[in-house]
């Protein structure tokens, strides 16, 4: 047998690497723990279906079903979700975290790269907001003397459609 170097074993392209870490495989463990403990409890808790109580005594209506398995049934429940929500996002973490270390092993993105990239990514979303900036502007500029125009001619419409001798109209600027 020849040897190979752990950093050739992990190196593959392209695939996903299984790393058990102490918190995954504890992770794992309450998952399946409460994954028989759920399919336990609705083999056993789940109330059997059969035919309709009798009436009670005297006369009265049948005691009301016992709901006490059902609402174990939900606590169960929320611990196999929540025990295999931790167990996909720890194995995320560690997924991350051994993408990062081979960042680091292999050169990946260095700071002062990483610094610069991020300098002209600020300097091109400032001029990207600027330009943006300026046809606001001008957009506003272009809403506002359609407005002004067009309330001009609307005031001119209405005192010319009237007969009245006297026309009603107020200036929107008050002059001092």
């Amino acid at each position: 047998m020849t040897e190979r170097s752990l950093t050739h074993i992990r190196s593959t392209s392209g695939g996903l690497h299984f790393q058990l870490t102490k918190m995954l495989v504890a992770a794992l463990t309450v998952a399946v723990a409460a994954t028989g403990a759920l399919i336990v409890t609705i083999l056993i808790g789940v109330p059997q279906v059969g035919p309709p109580p009798g009436p009670g005594p005297g006369g009265m209506p049948p005691p009301p079903p016992n709901l006490q398995p059902l609402a174990v049934i939900s606590v169960v429940t929320g611990f196999f979700v929540l025990s295999w929500l931790a167990v996909l996002v720890i194995f995320s973490r560690d997924q991350v975290l051994l993408h990062l270390r081979q960042q680091q092993e292999t050169g990946g993105v260095g700071p002062d790269e990483l610094s610069r990239g991020l300098a002209e990514l600020r300097a091109s979303l400032a001029a990207d907001h600027e330009q943006e900036m300026r046809k606001l502007n001008e957009s506003i500029a272009e809403y506002g003397e359609r407005r002004e125009t067009d309330g001009y001619l609307h005031g001119m419409r209405t005192a010319t459609a009237n007969d009245q001798p006297e026309a009603n109209v107020r200036s929107l600027r008050r002059d001092r």
